[in-house]
């Protein structure tokens, strides 16, 4: 079991309207924390450290403790961490080119019980955009995530599996958003992507209420519907979900709840 790591860390929030213009003098806009996002029998709590950039993160739930603890090199993310046998090893290591990751490295046993790099994540561009994301295991290429952007927002994601240079589509994901800021825009650059297990959506400019997963001939297999609710700065206060599979039928109500704490200044 992963122990709760001892970290401090700040996240600046601000809330505002890129359609407001305000040329009043007034009082400074508070900076807020993200201090914990509350769920249905788990609770995770982010840690922050001097600097303002999230140092770890941990989820407790029945009991258990699963933490993250991360550093930062030049203002982006370059390790997570976990605990193996009471000691830390890396998880995760992220490489960019400028601004852009461009290689997501997974830290394993090999066959020789050593700790090293076993597979990794490939991302590639379209200018500024990522295009895709090429899973990369023992060396050999076999799955492929290709993305499609509307404005800011990631809409559409094509999962392919790789049999040598044959891409075989096995599903679709749509994704649908709201006008507000995402909940990512209030973290440091790719670290919500991080935080998500690299979830798409978490590139997004905008807060995600729809995703609906398809097959390869178009039968609809899943939908999750999201349901924000706002505090009168604008900052996310809730979040609810109903999962609708498909595929049983069965449906599922849940919600999260995000807890703030006003930065000292």
């Amino acid at each position: 079991m992963k122990k709760m790591l001892p970290a401090t860390l700040l996240i600046a929030l601000t809330a505002c309207s890129k359609k407001e213009v305000n040329n009043t003098p007034g009082p400074a806009t508070p900076a807020w924390k993200l201090t914990e996002i509350a769920g249905s029998g788990y609770t995770t709590v982010f840690y922050y450290n001097a600097a303002g950039a999230p140092s770890a993160w941990a989820t407790l739930s029945s009991g258990a403790a699963d933490s993250t603890a991360i550093s930062w090199s030049n203002g982006k993310p370059r390790f997570t961490y976990l605990f193996f046998n009471q000691q830390q090893r890396i998880d995760k290591s992220y490489l960019y080119s400028g601004d852009k990751l461009t290689r997501i490295q997974y830290h394993n046993f090999d066959h020789a019980g050593q700790w090293t790099i076993t597979d990794y994540d490939s991302l590639v561009y379209d200018g500024p955009r990522l295009a895709g994301l090429h899973v990369v295991n023992a060396g050999a290429r076999n799955q492929l995530f290709k993305l499609k952007w509307e404005g800011e927002n990631v809409t559409r994601c094509d999962s392919y599996d790789l049999h040598g240079e044959t891409a075989i589509l096995t599903e679709t994901t749509v994704y649908t958003y709201n006008r507000q800021p995402a909940l990512a825009n209030a973290f440091h650059p790719w670290f919500y992507f991080i935080y998500t297990k690299h979830q798409f959506p978490a590139l997004s400019a905008n807060e995600l209420i729809r995703e609906e997963r398809f097959s390869a001939t178009g039968h609809l297999r899943w939908r999750n519907t999201y349901g924000p609710s706002y505090q009168r700065e604008g900052r996310l206060e809730r979040m609810t979900r109903l999962h609708e599979d498909f595929s049983l039928p069965a449906t599922e109500n849940s919600a999260k709840n995000y807890v703030y704490q006003q930065k000292q200044l």
